[in-house]
């Protein structure tokens, strides 16, 4: 085991939404929400040749959230259920740095959605994003699935 960020100053404990992990050759990509001391947010950490990379900040909020990450050599895509405000809705951060920065955020929900639950795959140039959005009436939670171009989400 390593320890990936020690720096957690909450009492949720197992509460907390679980960190979310894709791997890349012999690297770990880690994404997680946690009440940091700099405030509660998602962040994102990874493993290079062994070696564990200072955790990143990829966005701040309100509330602990929960996240999915997909990544390729050079891209990061961390989805993440917005932590700010009270619209369920499921956002994008995106890097073609490694995740050493995010250049990109974008909303991936439609509006029509209340949005929980991200998964997110990323092949070539193709990125898909899936959440489960319930409905305003009595009708069961549903999946729905967007499928796109990295072009196009950032």
């Amino acid at each position: 085991p390593t320890a990936v960020d020690t720096t957690d100053v909450s009492s949720t404990g197992c509460r907390r939404p679980p960190p979310s992990l894709v791997t890349v050759g012999g690297d770990v990509y880690v994404a997680y929400s946690m009440d940091a001391p700099e405030g509660t947010g998602v962040f994102f950490a990874h493993t290079m040749s062994g070696m564990v990379h200072s955790p990143v900040p990829v966005i701040y909020g309100e509330r602990l959230v929960a996240t999915a990450i997909t990544a390729d050599a050079k891209r990061v895509v961390v989805a993440y259920e917005e932590p700010n405000g009270r619209r369920e809705q499921i956002n994008l951060a995106i890097s073609v740095s490694q995740g050493h920065l995010f250049e990109t955020h974008t909303t991936a929900s439609r509006s029509v959605d209340n949005a929980t639950a991200p998964v997110v795959a990323l092949r070539d140039s193709l990125l898909a994003i899936s959440w489960i959005t319930r409905g305003t009436d009595d009708s069961p939670p549903s999946r729905v699935v967007r499928v796109g171009r990295m072009g196009s989400w950032n």
